[in-house]
């Protein structure tokens, strides 16, 4: 009893941080800090989108909200698991858009975007939305229509997620069922 209410505590402390920090951030709709902060690493063929991205930034809210809603502590360990998984996820489906548009070229940029010490792995699936968002217009109204699913794949009855215990381990897109 006293970890459900511990975690509806964490939840209402998580919302209200989240509001506060959505009205008072002067980032520009759809980047976080830290990627305003350093530039994604686009060529200027990627520069064909003049609409802002309009998908919120998916570190940290996006995040806490999946693991809260699946019952795990946002510990560096889970978040960091989750974040790996969801990586996968959207280099799997840019794949998938590559291979049907034809674009090589693209796909080669795509596949340079990786950990490095520019990048942390927390703003990487950031950074692909980035660079998808960047790369055709026509590739906006799927990532907006992807992210509910996503969200819905990563917290339905179905998730993988709920397989493991307190800590999510990496590598879940290698598991098995």
């Amino acid at each position: 009893m006293e970890f459900f209410l511990l975690l509806v505590l964490g939840g209402l402390v998580w919302l209200v941080v989240a509001a506060v920090r959505k009205t008072m951030s002067p980032v520009s709709p759809g980047r976080s800090r830290d990627s305003e902060a350093r530039g994604v690493r686009t060529s200027p063929v990627l520069s064909r989108s003049a609409e802002p991205r309009d998908i919120p930034p998916l570190f940290p809210d996006f995040y806490h909200g999946v693991l809260f809603a699946v019952g795990k502590e946002p510990s560096p360990q889970n978040l960091l698991a989750l974040i790996e998984y969801v990586g996968q996820m959207l280099a799997i489906n840019a794949v998938m858009w590559f291979q049907q548009t034809g674009d090589t070229d693209a796909h080669d940029r795509f596949m340079e975007l990786r950990v490095d010490d520019d990048r942390k792995l927390e703003m990487l699936p950031d950074d692909m939305i980035d660079f998808l968002w960047a790369w055709r217009p026509s590739t906006h109204q799927a990532l907006r229509d992807w992210m509910p699913e996503l969200e819905q794949m990563l917290t339905g009855p179905d998730s993988r997620l709920w397989n493991f215990g307190d800590e999510l381990p990496f590598g879940i897109w290698e598991m098995e069922d």
